[in-house]
């Protein structure tokens, strides 16, 4: 008892002490000190931002250098080219250039991730102002949380940024000015500031507003009026009858989010477009209020093509910054999309294989896609090259080209919601314990009707996204086995990495002097001939190993093999069983005497599988049935399934629990 009592006190305490870690307040003129130690804490709201986002963190994985901002890390995948665009927006308003003076519009299909981003953040300007050099001040009681700097005559103010750096914009809202005339006499050092920290829960700092197609009422986003203060002199009125509590007075000096933008009316449109270029509000009566915020919206490509043929709304369209945030379009980022929404998902007690998240990641991603451009490539093509993998006759530049030519792809397709619905909705089916990759791609086919990316009279393609998906599990089936044949196989491989690298060294160290030898060359082009390098791309191939996996190194980033792509295809076709020596190892021998050994090498796969590769005793027994069937058939999706009008029939249990006949004899 005694023991709680003082784990509650030591609770209170630090709970007390964190309240305390934010609590400042003092005069102006102790906040004038402040500012003059520290000019940056009088930044404005676009800078806050992009300080907030810097603050959590940035990492350089890349050869180029390109940025992994740890704020959208984990939770936002595959979407490096709109979050390099956004932090170049933050990066240029906060230098006040004229993007501040643009609305922030977030455009992409549902559940691509602009709410997310938003949310991001709104969390990491919350936070920033919890640090010390994030600190926000205000004048105490206003509700806009106003820079006490507005305190400041203009006059005055050139003067302050030439000798401190202090720079000065904007001016006392209504409420401000009349308590500095009427309570403190104009004595503006006596004006009481305090510490501010941003909370939209609490409404500091951060607002909100969803539009709808029906009037809205105004007051809402520019706050309401207090009618019983009406009577009395302009500066009275004013100060009094305001009471600055809409959604863009909250959000003053901090975040605006504004939701389906375009279905708002053209009243708030037009207040909108005002704060965006004047940074005011305009008031329905006694003119206006300084207002320092980021306006962020987002909306679907609908409503904007909509917006963007209505002829009035020109104005509002040089105020807008267009970013996509198109779905993903790499199935590996779309695997850990899935990965992360299963940690809340409450399917705890289903076990995933690891094949039927890329299996229904395939099919997800298909859908978003368009016809390659290249002669010669097929569909299945681009998204094993947009995933990073060795695709022949298929490079780095075409994939580039690709993107330029197709700048809409992942603006339409299955939304990775729809995907997790139908898990969820299969996944709840009493005999589910263990969802494999062909019931899942099954429970997407049977979900087609609910899907808002692709209408019913794309029957065909859904059709052709199953038998690519398939396909794609088939081999990626033949691989997991393959490389479950032998227990030594990772570290076989990482091995023969480390030996390629040290070739390299050393050709790189011969290549100054006399030239490599013999043996070492032609260790070398025995892994480059594996991956499809020419003898003419070979010393570029080369350099770049070479700065490659140091740069790793020097990072502190984990590899393995798989880190480049050409070289993952080179090591695992030298290391994995052909399909013919796979097949000799499944199936069972006629000759009684080898028939033990058989049995032990097929347990060491199912183990190994276990073990080593995340499977559990069901999906790792049906995965060797299907490679086994695939290797007695056509080798395709004709093994699993068959065309029945515009329906399939599989011919492959969805949901088996029961041994094969290979694996009872195995047991």
């Amino acid at each position: 008892m005694i023991t709680g009592e003082v784990r509650a006190s030591d609770l209170l305490e630090e709970a007390e002490r964190e309240f305390e870690k934010f609590y400042w307040e003092g005069t102006f003129a102790d906040y004038l000190d402040l500012m003059i130690e520290n000019p940056t804490t009088s930044r404005l709201a676009h800078r806050r931002v992009y300080d907030a986002i810097m603050n959590e963190g940035v990492l350089e994985k890349s050869l180029s250098g390109s940025p992994i901002y740890r704020l959208f890390e984990t939770r936002l995948f595959g979407r490096d080219d709109t979050i390099e665009r956004i932090v170049e927006y933050f990066a240029s308003a906060g230098r006040r250039l004229e993007t501040r003076k643009r609305i922030l519009l977030l455009l992409g299909p549902p559940a691509s991730g602009k709410s997310t981003i938003v949310a991001l953040l709104k969390y990491a300007l919350e936070r920033f102002t919890r640090t010390d050099s994030g600190a926000v001040y205000g004048i105490k009681g206003c509700p806009m949380q106003e820079d006490p700097l507005h305190l400041i005559p203009h006059a005055m103010r050139k003067k302050l940024q030439d000798e401190h750096g202090l720079y000065i914009e904007g001016d006392l809202c209504p409420r401000c000015r009349f308590v500095v005339r009427t309570q403190y006499g104009g004595k503006i050092s006596q004006v009481p500031v305090s510490r501010v920290v941003f909370s939209e829960q609490e409404a500091i700092g951060i607002g909100h507003y969803v539009a709808t197609s029906s009037p809205t009422d105004a007051s809402l986003l520019v706050g309401s009026v207090d009618t019983a203060q009406l009577q009395g002199d302009r500066l009275e009125v004013a100060g009094k009858a305001f009471r600055l509590d809409g959604e863009l007075n909250v959000a003053n000096r901090g975040l605006m989010e504004f939701g389906d933008i375009f279905k708002a009316d053209g009243h708030l449109l037009t207040t909108l477009l005002g704060l965006a270029q004047e940074q005011l509000i305009k008031m329905d009566r006694f003119g206006s209020v300084y207002a320092d915020e980021v306006l962020i919206a987002h909306s679907n490509e609908g409503d904007f093509k909509a917006f963007m043929c209505d002829e009035s709304t020109e104005a509002l369209r040089d105020r807008i910054v267009r970013i996509y945030v198109p779905y993903n379009l790499r199935v590996s980022e779309e695997v850990k999309i899935y990965q992360n929404m299963l940690t809340s998902g409450g399917m705890e007690t289903i076990h995933m294989p690891p094949l039927t998240l890329p299996a229904i990641s395939t099919f997800a991603v298909l859908s978003r896609m368009e016809p390659p451009s290249k002669q010669g490539v097929s569909l299945i093509d681009k998204l094993r090259a947009y995933d990073g993998l060795k695709v022949d006759n298929f490079s780095h530049a075409d994939v580039e080209m690709e993107k330029k030519l197709h700048p809409n792809e992942g603006m339409h397709g299955i939304s990775p919601r729809s995907v997790m619905n139908r898990l969820s909705a299969r996944s709840s089916l009493q005999d589910i314990c263990c969802l494999s990759a062909l019931n899942a791609i099954d429970s997407l086919w049977q979900g087609r009707g609910e899907s808002v990316g692709l209408s019913e009279d794309e029957t065909a393609r859904y059709l052709e996204f199953i038998t690519m998906a398939v396909n794609e599990y088939g081999r990626q089936a033949l691989e997991a086995v393959q490389k479950a044949i032998d227990e030594n196989f990772e570290s076989a491989a990482e091995s023969m990495l480390i030996d390629y690298l040290s070739d390299v060294a050393a050709w790189q160290e011969c290549d100054s002097t006399e030239g490599a030898s013999g043996e070492l060359e032609r260790r070398l082009k025995e892994m480059e001939r594996h991956a499809g390098i020419s003898e003419k791309g070979r010393k570029k191939f080369r350099l770049e190993v070479s700065k490659l996996f140091p740069d790793y190194e020097n990072r502190g980033i984990a590899y393995d093999y798989t880190a480049e792509h050409r070289l993952r295809a080179a090591i695992e076709k030298r290391l994995l069983p052909d399909k013919k020596t796979l097949k000799s190892v499944l199936e069972p021998p006629k000759p009684v005497e080898r028939q033990e050994e058989w049995r032990r090498q097929r347990r060491g796969i199912y183990d190994r599988l276990i073990a080593q590769y995340g499977f559990c005793s069901e999906c790792a027994e049906d995965t060797v049935e299907y490679v086994i069937r695939t290797l007695r058939g056509k080798g395709d999706w004709r093994d699993a399934f068959k065309f029945v009008g515009n329906d399939i029939q599989w011919h492959w249990d969805l949901n088996s629990k029961g041994l094969s006949s290979t694996q009872a004899a195995v047991e």
